[in-house]
């Protein structure tokens, strides 16, 4: 416990620190770029989230469900070459859409080509930082994901304000900026990050748990590839909907309370996560389900608690934080920021019931929670926006991550009651006891 505790206040303060760089940094760039290139910028970087979410995402988070077993037979290093192995099989299919992406936005929709090719490169680098994360997370190398993370979040908005200080207010300055910091620090921080030991396992010598983990990352993968989509519809589809309605501008305030509002919730959620979910993982690889259960208890309470706090806050002093965080072009969209904060509390609390369908292999349950969320999305964001503009559009939030989270609820109780009852045997938790 002390061990977790200390975890936890060490990432706390990373990610306070990284959450405050991201304030800033939203502070700084809408001080910069009027609203229509505000807007531009965090719709490009939106889909180079998608992308992240559809090709990356997925592979990530089978390598955090299996690294404790790999971990204990092999070297860490085994499980980064099977990202890299299925990252190469997914190249092509990146490729191709990509492309298409980039002739349909220069083409029919007018955009600059230079956009498109830096947006590309953000979206590169940005995948290999996020494979390099996540195993340093599932390592518990907390220390080093804090720093790199932490840095990157401070220098990008610091780049690209002086990069427009420099040059011109433009989204294309702002973007090459975040791809000389992106490619800075991949250079220092993934350099000789998973050497391989002294002594590692021969290679010619048979391991049940490393000889078909890239099978295993696929069959657990899979299921997660459609989150992509589902989870970029429900966090940042709204945004594409405003500016083809409302226009590009109106996508640019909303964009930028919009970061303003969830990334308090965000933090509190990856902070309590980034603690609490590798001992939880070890402990299901185990078998010790009370041991799980315990730690998910703190990780719930220590969620709901500190987000609802958020949540009043922001109902009472967003005017205030907009006046701080925000150039005077985008405060009076403060409005909107309870509503929005609102959802990204019970969106952190859901994440949490969603976390045990990972934890036991069920990914496919976790796709049902996200269907059912991008459902309810796909009727109240339009429904709202046409009915009541930018505040309809935040009063959404919180309508359909309440639909995300009564289904995390029901399927996670039903993971846990098969996991105690023995009901049948779950994927994660047969293939960590079989390797032990």
């Amino acid at each position: 416990m002390k061990r977790r505790l200390s975890e936890m206040l060490w990432i706390g303060v990373g990610n306070t620190t990284t959450a405050l760089g991201t304030l800033v940094g939203v502070r700084i760039l809408t001080q910069f770029l009027r609203p229509e290139q505000y807007g531009v910028l965090s719709l490009v970087l939106g889909i180079s989230t998608l992308a992240i979410s559809l090709f990356s995402t997925p592979l990530t988070q089978a390598a955090i469900h299996y690294y404790p077993s790999v971990a204990a037979t092999a070297s860490p290093r085994v499980i980064l070459k099977s990202l890299l192995r299925c990252f190469r099989r997914m190249a092509p299919w990146i490729g191709l859409a990509l492309l298409g992406g980039g002739v349909v936005y220069t083409v029919w929709g007018h955009g600059s080509p230079i956009v498109v090719v830096l947006g590309v490169l953000v979206l590169a680098m940005d995948c290999w930082r996020s494979a390099n994360l996540s195993l340093l997370n599932a390592a518990r190398r907390h220390q080093r994901y804090i720093l790199w993370t932490f840095i990157d979040t401070w220098a990008r908005p610091l780049a690209g304000a002086a990069a427009v200080f420099v040059i011109g207010a433009s989204t294309e300055v702002v973007l090459a900026a975040y791809v000389a910091v992106s490619g800075i620090l991949l250079l220092v921080f993934s350099r000789g990050l998973w050497r391989e030991p002294d002594k590692v396992q021969a290679r010619d010598a048979p391991n049940p748990v490393t000889d078909t983990l890239d099978a295993r990352m696929w069959s657990y993968a899979l299921p997660l590839i459609p989150l992509g989509i589902i989870g970029w519809a429900s966090n940042l589809g709204d945004r594409y909907l405003i500016a083809g309605t409302l226009g590009v501008g109106a996508a640019g305030m909303y964009a930028a309370v919009y970061g303003l509002a969830c990334a308090p919730f965000m933090m509190v959620g990856g902070t309590v996560e980034l603690a609490l979910r590798p001992a939880h993982q070890s402990a299901v690889a185990a078998g010790d389900n009370e041991r799980a259960a315990s730690i998910f208890r703190y990780w719930l309470l220590a969620v709901v608690t500190i987000c609802a706090v958020g949540v009043v806050i922001f109902a009472f002093g967003h005017r205030l934080v907009a006046e701080i965080c925000v150039a005077r072009a985008y405060r009076s969209a403060s409005g909107l920021m309870p509503w929005i904060g609102l959802g990204y509390a019970i969106r952190s609390a859901s994440y949490v019931f969603e976390r045990i369908c990972y934890a036991y292999g069920q990914t496919r349950r976790v796709l049902t929670i996200q269907i059912c969320a991008v459902v309810a999305t796909a009727i109240a964001t339009p429904v709202g926006v046409l009915c009541a503009g930018l505040i309809g559009a935040a009063i959404a939030v919180p309508v359909y991550f309440s639909i995300q989270l009564a289904t995390a609820i029901v399927l996670a109780g039903r993971t846990l009651s098969e996991a105690t009852k023995g009901s049948r045997e779950l994927s994660g938790a047969t293939l960590t006891r079989a390797s032990g």
